[in-house]
């Protein structure tokens, strides 16, 4: 028999409509895709809660109804997902409600700026935790207690999880879906939210592909081309030369652009190519290594040391979501085309 796990979304004036609407698509897409047997309602059940109760507007104008959350006892809840907004990273009465009911969950989790609610509850204290990329350095500074994992989509624990910018809750809730019914019926779900891909937790929430949207200017186009090639020649000298641009300026230049260095740029390009080939694919980690443009494993390894504080191999082992038939089929599938490749240069 199962029994139905009832998600709590504590929710308040302002907060952000997609932080509810995204999570709530996937759990009810669940009980479409679920098991016949069990019927559309019996997976999970979205109960929509604030403070006072009754109605109130999101962010986005929308008025949502909502049922005052008053106190739970142990079982009534199996989730709590406290979202996010902008105007509101503190208020000590939802604090409150959070540190004095979150025992009673077998889950809690935020989503975007709901972390910092969790943090000012002190659920976050000695732990690792997410939120949108823009707020990383705010909430580290503000919750130093709490070890912040800036380049994460959502960082699941034993008992509170917590997501980056609004549509990585939807990540999170179908690794929620993955963690009560399987692989299976997460999958099933992301296809039918039209999800193209249904990605591991500790992927980047700013990946190379997105760092480059951001970049306007003469740069640009020299920046997508990095994207597309990580394993040419990427020397700074190189790139400068591509821009048309004196050393001394394209250092200048690049750095006002992106915020960083031509070589920690290049490097994170590596990085992210590297974690999708460890999360895709079957590839010995030395392949990975020169398909993703480090070229050794041990200046992958270096890279992943600094700036993910694990081994390629542990990166794998923890996100790494095919099974042995999927990892096999996309390996063997890397191999001919970079074989057929190699044979149409040669």
């Amino acid at each position: 028999m199962i029994v139905t796990k009832r998600i709590a979304f504590l929710l308040f004036e302002g907060c952000d409509l997609l932080d509810v609407a995204g999570a709530v698509a996937v759990f009810d897409s669940a009980c479409r895709r679920g098991p016949v047997a069990a019927g559309p309602a019996d997976l999970y059940e979205s109960r929509f809660l604030s403070l006072s109760g009754g109605s109130l507007k999101t962010e986005q104008g929308l008025v949502v109804e909502t049922e005052k959350a008053g106190e739970f006892v142990s079982g009534q809840i199996d989730t709590i997902i406290v979202v996010g907004g902008s105007e509101t990273l503190y208020d000590e009465s939802i604090a409150d409600w959070i540190r004095r009911n979150h025992g009673h969950a077998r889950r809690v989790a935020s989503v975007c700026l709901g972390t910092f609610l969790l943090a000012q509850a002190g659920l976050l204290e000695g732990m690792q935790a997410t939120t949108h990329w823009d707020y990383c350095d705010r909430l580290s500074a503000e919750y130093p207690a709490v070890e912040v994992v800036e380049d994460a989509i959502y960082f699941p624990g034993d008992h509170v999880w917590t997501s980056a910018g609004v549509t990585s809750g939807i990540d999170m809730a179908l690794a929620m879906v993955e963690e009560d019914y399987g692989r299976e019926l997460a999958l099933a779900v992301a296809r039918y939210q039209v999800v193209f891909l249904k990605r591991p937790g500790g992927q980047s929430q700013f990946s190379a592909p997105l760092r480059v949207q951001t970049v306007e200017g003469p740069l640009a186009p020299l920046l997508e081309w990095i994207a597309e090639n990580p394993t040419a020649d990427l020397r700074t000298e190189t790139l400068a030369e591509r821009a048309n641009m004196s050393l001394r300026n394209f250092f200048r230049a690049f750095e006002d652009a992106t915020g960083t260095t031509p070589a920690g740029w290049v490097e994170r390009t590596h990085l992210d190519h590297a974690k999708r080939l460890l999360e895709q694919t079957a590839l010995a980690v030395d392949q990975v290594a020169f398909q993703s443009g480090f070229g050794t494993y041990e200046r992958m390894r270096k890279a992943f040391a600094r700036r993910l504080h694990v081994t390629p191999g542990e990166y794998r082992e923890r996100f790494s979501r095919q099974t042995p038939s999927d990892a096999n089929l996309a390996a063997s599938l890397l191999v001919s085309r970079h074989s057929l490749e190699g044979a149409e240069a040669g």
